[in-house]
């Protein structure tokens, strides 16, 4: 009995070589999304990271506002009638001011009438 090493060559159509090719840079297309979600995962954990340290940032600055509040003195402010009540006041007073300055130029002047006359 003689051996025989057969040896067969297998010679590729145009149309399998199209599916190969087309197989495999779907396997490329696939490999890029499971990278991009990979990438997206990782990400979304740096978000939440992030997210939970502003949370935590926001929480001590409104503690902060808090204490710093509560050690300023409480102030009661007049009501808005009653602003407007102060307000009139003083301008009264500036008004009478103006007055009682005028008359006591008007006095002066006449004073020195009398001493020019005289």
């Amino acid at each position: 009995m003689t051996t025989e090493n057969s040896v067969y060559l297998r010679l590729e159509n145009p149309e399998a070589r199209s599916s190969k090719k087309d197989i495999l840079s779907t396997e490329i297309s696939l490999l890029n999304i499971i990278k991009s979600i990979k990438n997206y995962k990782e990400l979304r954990e740096e978000e939440f990271v992030l997210r939970a340290q502003i949370y935590k940032l926001i929480k001590e600055m409104n503690l902060t506002i808090r204490k710093t509040r509560s050690s300023f003195p409480f102030i009661k402010l007049p009501e808005k009638q009653k602003i407007e009540e102060i307000k009139v006041k003083e301008r009264k007073k500036i008004e009478r001011k103006e007055d009682s300055d005028l008359e006591f130029q008007l006095r002066e002047i006449q004073e020195r009438l009398r001493q020019m006359g005289s």
